[in-house]
């Protein structure tokens, strides 16, 4: 356990505490192969040099531990032979599941800037490798991931591909994806990318530069996360997602669509995917400080209603321009009656405190509410709240076009009530669409 809170450098030097400790760190089951550390502080002029030495040194170390791997994070600046022999050892004899390999570019810059590499073919298609992460390097081919069914998650980071077919092709080859992570420069935007995989749940795309067409098609997909695309129109965007509501009032001037976050938060709450919302939270910080929001949500599911507050919560030092609220029907399992949340809010009394939610400090200029229920006093309260705080800036936008003409009277007359209340901003305009 102690061990295991260590870096692998920390871990090795246990040896010197005991001889019972001599051999406890080659069975820990997280590697880490790190030059950074030593090259931050060595003279440019020295960096081959060194990192020759440390690669030889870091090879020993990788060869003396044993047992398979959970997960593997190569930080280098070595030859490609040197890296492809890595690899070859993590994943063929170690196992590795989770593989993770950056590329020091430099000093002030470490992860920016790439790397050209030919990578062997079928080089990540091991059976036990199921996440795999590149960041800083160039890829030529498609080659290293032929028959890559066995990747689960697949995260481009820092990326530069010459051509968008590239990029089609490696994704094409790893038929098996649930996480996918873009983040490339393309020397050429023209072709179209078809994102296809018919297992993903998470996608998050960020093209710096012009690309031609984007077409996903997704029918598992949760989490649609737009960081920064360009394309010449917002109809070369093309999304096929059933569990995403998506909406094209995202698209600003010069069809730069950035970000964009939709959400299906039943998906969110289940135990066995709670690798998408520790993904999520762990990644925010890089967004940009403005964007929009999707969510779909059983605003009167505790457990939905506690990650949704969380979620809005990540937004607070960000400028929110819109949120799209899907309200679903209650289709998720209700915990037992009394269940209580670290904030208070207990199953059956969601919205009777009045806390400002998520909190007194989250603003939003503009809110798209979906599939409202005007005889649901859950929705209602929840819709209340966005009135009578200054949570909305500008405008509170509730569709009733969708709805049959009883239905729709229904909830124009619940939109009525909404606009009697006293308004937390002046300016806020409630209006049915």
């Amino acid at each position: 356990m102690i061990l295991s809170k260590l870096s692998t450098e920390e871990a090795v030097m246990t040896i010197l505490l005991s001889p019972l400790w001599m051999d406890l760190w080659k069975w820990r089951p997280h590697f880490v192969l790190d030059m950074k550390r030593i090259l931050d502080k060595t003279p440019t002029r020295l960096w081959d040099k060194v990192s020759a030495q440390l690669a030889s040194s870091m090879d020993k170390t990788f060869r003396k531990h044993r047992g398979n791997l959970e997960s593997c994070t190569i930080t280098s600046r070595c030859n490609d032979v040197t890296l492809q022999n890595w690899i070859r050892r993590a994943t063929r004899v170690k196992h590795t599941k989770d593989l993770t390999l950056n590329y020091i570019h430099g000093h002030k810059r470490r992860y920016r800037g790439t790397h050209t590499v030919d990578m062997l073919p079928e080089i990540f298609s091991h059976p036990s490798l199921t996440s795999l992460s590149l960041s800083g390097y160039t890829l030529l081919r498609r080659r290293a991931f032929i028959n890559c069914g066995n990747l689960k998650t697949l995260k481009l980071l820092n990326m530069f591909l010459f051509r968008v077919s590239t990029l089609r092709r490696v994704l094409a080859a790893c038929s098996s994806l649930e996480v996918i992570v873009l983040e490339i420069v393309f020397l050429s935007g023209l072709g179209v990318l078809k994102i296809g995989n018919k297992n993903l749940k998470f996608l998050q795309v960020t093209f710096p530069d012009y690309v031609e067409r984007i077409e996903v098609n997704a029918p598992c997909l949760d989490v649609l996360d737009i960081r920064d695309i360009k394309c010449e129109s917002k109809n070369n965007f093309i999304l096929t997602a059933p569990n995403i509501q998506f909406d094209r009032n995202y698209w600003v001037s010069r069809c730069v669509y950035r970000p964009h976050i939709s959400y299906n938060v039943s998906e969110l709450v289940q135990e066995t995917k709670h690798i998408w919302y520790e993904l999520l939270v762990s990644d925010f910080h890089g967004m940009p400080r403005h964007g929009t929001l999707s969510v779909s949500v059983d605003i009167t599911n505790p457990k939905e209603v506690k990650i949704l507050k969380e979620l809005l919560l990540m937004w607070t030092t960000y400028k929110m321009i819109e949120l799209e609220i899907l309200f679903k029907t209650n289709n998720a399992s209700r915990e037992e009656e009394g269940e209580c949340f670290s904030d208070g809010i207990a199953h059956g009394k969601l919205w009777e405190n009045a806390t400002p939610f998520p909190n007194a400090d989250f603003r939003v200029y503009k809110v798209w509410m979906y599939n409202f229920d005007g005889s649901s006093k859950e929705e209602f309260a929840f819709a209340s709240r966005f009135v009578m705080q200054k949570t909305v800036m500008m405008k509170m936008m509730i569709e009733t076009s969708s709805y049959p003409p009883m239905k729709k009277l229904e909830v124009e007359a619940a939109v009525a009530k909404l606009m009697e209340l006293p308004k937390g901003n002046e300016e806020l305009s409630i209006e049915c669409f």
